[in-house]
C-alpha cells in the first residue's frame, strides 16, 4: 500500500494525491483497473511526477480524446498492465449534449458547467465542455450515476434546455489547443497581468475570474491578483488551459521581458 503521508508532504494538490493512492491502493488490492475522477489534465501529470519511483503501480491519463483539458488517471497494477486501446474503449465516460436556442446571448462553458454542477454533478464527474455555437454545448462526464439528466429538460438563464446523454462516439470532438510560446513585456510581474497576456483576455476580465475562484497559481486558488511571479510558476485558468512561465528579464527601460509556454 502508499503511504499517504510520505506522498503528500509540501504538495500543492493534497486532495488530488490523495484520491490517486485510494484509488491505486483498490488496484493493488482487486487486481483491477480503476479510475480517478476528472481532474485538470495538466494537474494529473503534475501528480504523477510524485509516483515515479513508487513500485507495484502503473498510471495512464485520458479525458475522451487527445487534447482534453481534464483527464481521468486509470491506476492498474505493474503485473497487470492493460492495453492502451483496450483502456481508451472502455473509458468510464459518456457524452453529454446541452440542446438549446441562444441566438442572442451564447453562454460560455463556464455557464454550461454550473448548469450541471447546480442540478446534482459533481465538478470530479465533469470533463471537457464546449459551446456548439448558438445551439448550446457538448462535453464529457462520468459514466455513473449520470442517466437522472437523460432527456431533462432545464433553463439556462431564460432558455429552455434540453440534456441528452450520447456515447462519446457521437460527440463533435473540438480542435486540440496546441502548446504555444508567448513573449510579451509587460511593466509589472504581478499575476493579473501576466495572466492577461497569457490567456489572451483583458486584465478586467482575469480580475473577474480570480473574485470567482477560477484562477489557480502553482495548484491552490488564488486570492488577489497583485501576487508577484517567478520562473517556473504555473497559471491555470479553468476551461483555458495552462501557461508556465519560463523566463523574466528585466528591461533597460525597467518593464519585465516575459517568455511564457501556454498549455
Amino acid at each position: 500500500m502508499i503511504d499517504l503521508k510520505e506522498l503528500l508532504i509540501n504538495s500543492n494538490y493534497k486532495k488530488e494525491i490523495e484520491e490517486l493512492i485510494n484509488t491505486s491502493n483498490l488496484s493493488l488490492k482487486h487486481w483491477r483497473t480503476y479510475w480517478t475522477g476528472f481532474n485538470s489534465t495538466f494537474i494529473c501529470e503534475e501528480i504523477l511526477k510524485e509516483f515515479t519511483n513508487i513500485n507495484d503501480f502503473k498510471f495512464f491519463v485520458f479525458g475522451g480524446y487527445a487534447s482534453a483539458q481534464r483527464s481521468k488517471i486509470a491506476c492498474f497494477r505493474e503485473d497487470n498492465i492493460p492495453d492502451k486501446n483496450d483502456l481508451i474503449r472502455h473509458f468510464p465516460a459518456k457524452g453529454i449534449q446541452i440542446n438549446g436556442n441562444f441566438l442572442f446571448d451564447n453562454p460560455t462553458q463556464d455557464d454550461f458547467r454550473k448548469l450541471l454542477v447546480d442540478n446534482g454533478l459533481i465538478v470530479e464527474k465533469i470533463g471537457d465542455i464546449w459551446t456548439t455555437g448558438d445551439r448550446g454545448a457538448q462535453g464529457i462526464v462520468d459514466d455513473s450515476k449520470v442517466d437522472f439528466l437523460n432527456e431533462k429538460n432545464l433553463y439556462l438563464r431564460e432558455v429552455k434546455v434540453k440534456i441528452k446523454i450520447v456515447e462519446l462516439e457521437e460527440l463533435q470532438i473540438p480542435v486540440g489547443r496546441l502548446k504555444k510560446l508567448i513573449n510579451t513585456v509587460e511593466a509589472s510581474k504581478r499575476l493579473d497581468a501576466i495572466a492577461s497576456a497569457g490567456f489572451r483576455i483583458s486584465r478586467t476580465k482575469i480580475l473577474e475570474r480570480i473574485e470567482n475562484g477560477m484562477v489557480k497559481l502553482n495548484g491552490n486558488t488564488v486570492k488577489k491578483g497583485t501576487v508577484s511571479m517567478k520562473v517556473g510558476d504555473k497559471l491555470q485558468l479553468d476551461n483555458k488551459g495552462f501557461i508556465e512561465i519560463l523566463d523574466l528579464e528585466i528591461t533597460k527601460r525597467e518593464r519585465w521581458k516575459i517568455k511564457l509556454l501556454r498549455k
